[in-house]
């Protein structure tokens, strides 16, 4: 059986008619998103559907003037996928990128593991530098600084494929 979008209550026409016109314009784009960051054509479906259930609550933000729709629902995915990239504290051994799908992607492949780390942690993980800084026992100037090599990393690896 294939998991169906829930609302917490009865909506008025106007919101039901409000997170439909929501659906349609940015479904398939954040199924994208999300299929990119799990590689799993089920599971980024699932994750598209919990984002769904919680549009009603968040309505209102959504629907504010100069709100970008797609990168609020962008942030909600992520919060969504937050346990997909949680590790067991005790394997501290392990790579940070280790048996993440994200590692495809060739930007995010050239960086260090540590880079990796920082990386997917505030981007993907939405974690604050201070959160990873404080995981990473360094502090957030260092943070900041490995941040922005990552950007310079992505940045360039644009300009070193050929546009055909």
């Amino acid at each position: 059986m294939k998991p169906q979008l829930q609302t917490p209550a009865p909506l008025s026409q106007s919101r039901a008619a409000a997170i439909r016109n929501l659906y349609d314009n940015y479904a398939a784009t954040l199924l994208g998103y999300i299929f990119e960051v799990v590689q799993n054509q089920l599971i980024a479906e699932q994750y598209l559907i919990a984002v769904f259930n919680n549009v009603p609550n968040e309505i209102e933000e959504l629907s504010k003037t100069g709100v970008n729709v797609f990168c609020r629902l962008q942030i909600m995915a992520r919060q969504k996928m937050v346990d997909f990239f949680e590790t067991p504290d005790n394997d501290t051994g392990k790579k940070a990128g280790q048996n993440m799908p994200w590692l495809n992607n060739k930007p995010i492949a050239l960086m260090t593991p540590l880079q990796q780390q920082v990386f997917c942690g505030i981007y993907y993980q939405c974690k604050t530098t201070s959160h990873t800084a404080k995981e990473l026992n360094k502090t957030e100037e260092e943070i900041r600084k490995i941040l922005k090599e990552c950007f310079t990393i992505i940045r360039n690896g644009r300009y070193d494929e050929k546009i055909h």
